[in-house]
């Protein structure tokens, strides 16, 4: 499997470069829980000037994978894509890890770019709206390697039930096939993550 490093800087410029129907151009990084999507989204969002990120851990829970979009969608991704702010409130991880429970408030500003980063972020009911989907591809034993490490070993279990409802997901979805770049999560050639990714496959690129 071929990999190349290029810059974030790059990729800021695919995105800039990409026409967009909305005032905002919205870029989804997107991948299974564990993959290295937020390391992805921070630096791509620094490269774009500053851009805000939408996190869907802030709308998803762990025994469903699809009930919660459409209040993200309603809420934060119109909105923003419109050109206006978004406002919604974020799930309580802290105080309500295993429901569905919501916290506080969160107002993300205007702007031409807008990254939205987490599960499923890419899928088919927003895909005609992005500029740009990113793939982030790690090997499924490093993603519950990570998983475990941040939860714990109690969550484990919680774990592999949510990786089954991924592949099922995205066995329906097809977003992985409809990104236009497949980052590695587990690169295995040395780069900063902080100014660079590495590309799988590049030349396959869409």
């Amino acid at each position: 499997m071929a990999e190349l490093v290029m810059t974030l800087e790059w990729l800021a410029g695919q995105v800039r470069a990409r026409p967009s129907q909305h005032p905002a151009r919205l870029v989804a990084v997107d991948g299974r829980g564990g993959a290295g999507k937020s390391t992805v989204a921070r630096g791509l969002a620094a490269a774009c000037g500053g851009a805000p990120i939408v996190e869907v851990d802030d709308f998803l829970y762990w025994r469903d994978i699809e009930g919660w979009w459409p209040r993200l969608e309603h809420e934060a991704l119109r909105p923003l894509l419109a050109g206006r702010a978004a406002r919604y409130r974020v799930r309580d991880w802290a105080g309500d890890p295993l429901g569905q429970g919501l916290d506080g408030w969160t107002e993300v500003p205007p702007a031409d770019v807008v990254i939205v980063e987490g599960i499923g972020s890419s899928r088919r009911a927003i895909a005609d709206d992005l500029t740009l989907a990113l793939w982030v591809e790690t090997p499924r034993q490093e993603r519950l390697r990570r998983g475990i490490a941040r939860d714990g070993e109690e969550r484990r279990d919680l774990w592999l039930d949510y990786m089954r409802l991924e592949d099922e997901f995205f066995g329906r979805d097809g977003a992985p096939e409809r990104a236009a770049y497949v980052v590695s999560g587990k690169p295995g050639v040395p780069h900063d993550p902080a100014t660079e990714v590495v590309l799988i496959d590049p030349d396959g690129t869409r």
